[in-house]
């Protein structure tokens, strides 16, 4: 007789990775919920517990993605750069007159950075940040440069803004009088308030006529 033949059991698949699975845009869900907190509040006051709570995750997922509370802040900011470009470039294309445009910048960019001072901080601090951040946020910033001298390069074009003058300084005068603000006169005014005046200085001096 014939030996019975024993069942064959099917092999073994084994997993592939280690560890728990990913979840899908987990980077982007959590940098979304810390810029939407760290919008509401200062950066001293928001928990890496409720970035975690607020993004639907754990705390142990944030910091798998990003070491520190600083590291997040930082991303989250150079991240919202791109945001504040467009939202910029949506709000120009209803503009008519230099003025409107140039007060359209000065205001985007203030109420961005009003709840956003931390940053600068940060930046000056060696072991905040990692180099490749410095390198993102220096990326983004030219960007948004290049974006307000090309809008004064077209109004030169225009007859709106003098010839020869050097666009790109021009461009940097604007984004350090923003910055100026930011840091040092927020005892005393509001984003709403300094547009009017940021955009008057730059335009037309503080001289008598």
């Amino acid at each position: 007789m014939s030996a019975k033949r024993r069942p064959v059991s099917p092999p073994i698949r084994r997993k592939e990775g280690r560890g728990r699975p990913s979840t899908p845009f987990l980077r982007e869900r959590i940098l979304r919920s810390a810029a939407e907190l760290f919008a509401e509040s200062e950066f001293d006051v928001v928990l890496i517990d409720e970035v975690a709570a607020h993004a639907g995750v754990g705390k142990g997922s944030v910091y798998r993605q990003f070491k520190s509370k600083e590291e997040l802040y930082a991303a989250a900011v150079i991240n919202g750069f791109t945001e504040l470009r467009r939202e910029i470039r949506a709000a120009l294309a209803g503009c008519t007159s230099m003025r409107e445009q140039i007060a359209t910048i000065v205001g985007h960019s203030l109420r961005f950075f009003w709840s956003r001072r931390q940053f600068f901080a940060l930046l000056r601090d060696p072991k905040a940040l990692r180099p490749s951040q410095e390198r993102q946020y220096q990326a983004q910033r030219n960007d948004l440069s290049r974006l307000i001298s090309g809008v004064l390069d077209d109004g030169v074009k225009r007859g709106a803004i003098r010839p020869g003058i050097d666009t790109r300084i021009a461009a940097e005068s604007l984004l350090g009088m923003m910055r100026g603000i930011n840091r040092y006169a927020r005892e005393y005014t509001t984003p709403e308030r300094a547009v009017e005046i940021v955009t008057s200085i730059f335009l037309d001096g503080c001289a008598a006529r």
